[in-house]
């Protein structure tokens, strides 16, 4: 039975605590359907963004919106495919976890595996190492950190002990614990052939999004092993080369760090949420008493200058005669403006004159 070693220090506790509350908040806060909507797109966007750069495709964020929103990016490599199978990966985890009961286990994981290598790598590859296979090393810079004392023949039986462990320890431990956790040992396992480091970011998307802290937080999950991914190589090397003679290696310090920086996205994703929510106030607001512009400048206007005709209305406004009309109605209907005279000599001027 999988056992993970790692302390509970204060580092840990006050980081979930301060994740757990920037969640609660963005969750919470008072917002337009529009709003929540156009925050969710970006953080797909992001998503699509930082995952580029990770693969190495350069893109602007307009770039990363139009993949995000269906487009197909080209190259004169496989980075591209593989980029569009990440949309698609996205696509699968926010489609099938709200409206099911679907839950992590090895069919997933190899669902996982299976999109990104689409049109990239043939169907069959995708599987866990069973019979001595070696690990593809194209973009795969993590892959010096997997346990090369587990043979392949074990990794099935190793993934299920975690998966076993990840199910048991739902009540026990904390959610974040137990993704970081997952992951990490993931790494370690390192099961496909192909796309391990890519797959395990798509596991940890999903199981951030199982876990409620992705659908109604807008956390773009690959921002986060994008902007920190020296941090976590550094950690997990500490980790593989402990020196003998010192405490059994543990996870300690990439959980703190993982939730520490899953804490800082969450408060940068609350800011963005806030600047959107502004601007939408801002944009809703109505001009006075619903007023369009050429009526607030004719109101202006007949500060200074006593009366005026309808047919000033059009010449001033270049709009059409049953525009002047509407638009010097409403005024009256509103008691702003009032009329004098009659016919063609009808005159209209503030209310208060």
């Amino acid at each position: 039975m999988y056992e993970p070693k790692y302390q509970i220090t204060n580092s840990l506790l006050n980081n979930i605590v301060k994740l757990e509350v920037e969640k609660s908040e963005i969750e919470n806060a008072p917002m337009p359907t529009k709003v929540r909507n156009n925050l969710a797109k970006r953080a797909k966007m992001l998503n699509v963004f930082h995952f580029g750069h990770i693969i190495g495709v350069k893109l602007t964020l307009k770039d990363a919106k139009k993949i995000s929103e269906g487009k197909k990016l080209v190259t004169d490599d496989a980075r591209g495919t593989i980029l569009n199978n990440y949309r698609n990966v996205l696509e699968f985890t926010r489609s099938n976890i709200s409206d099911s009961y679907i839950d992590i286990d090895l069919s997933i994981l190899i669902h996982l595996n299976k999109i990104l290598l689409t049109d990239w790598r043939e169907t069959w590859e995708s599987k866990f190492r069973t019979g001595g296979e070696e690990v593809d090393l194209t973009l795969e810079n993590w892959a010096t950190l997997r346990d090369q004392s587990i043979d392949s023949i074990e990794i099935q039986n190793r993934v299920v002990e975690l998966l076993d462990w990840y199910k048991s320890s739902m009540s026990k431990v904390h959610n974040l614990i137990r993704v970081g956790i997952f992951i990490e040992r993931l790494i370690e396992i390192s099961p496909f052939i192909f796309s391990n480091k890519l797959t395990c970011m798509a596991i940890a998307d999903f199981l951030l999004y199982k876990a409620g802290y992705i659908a109604k937080s807008f956390l773009p999950t690959s921002r986060n092993f994008d902007v920190y991914e020296d941090e976590y190589l550094e950690t997990w090397n500490q980790k593989r080369n402990k020196p003998d003679g010192q405490a059994e290696p543990d996870s300690t310090l990439w959980l703190e760090r993982f939730v520490r920086n899953l804490a800082n996205d969450m408060v940068e994703t609350k800011e963005e949420m806030s600047k959107t929510v502004n601007e939408e106030d801002k944009a809703s607001k109505k001009p006075f008493l619903d007023l369009n512009k050429r009526q607030l400048k004719i109101l202006r206007y007949l500060q200074t200058i006593p009366t005026l005709k309808r047919e000033d209305y059009v010449q001033m406004m270049d709009v059409s005669t049953m525009t002047a009309y509407r638009d010097l109605n409403e005024l009256v209907e509103k008691k702003l403006v009032k009329i004098e005279g009659q016919g063609r000599g009808t005159k209209y001027m503030l209310s208060h004159r």
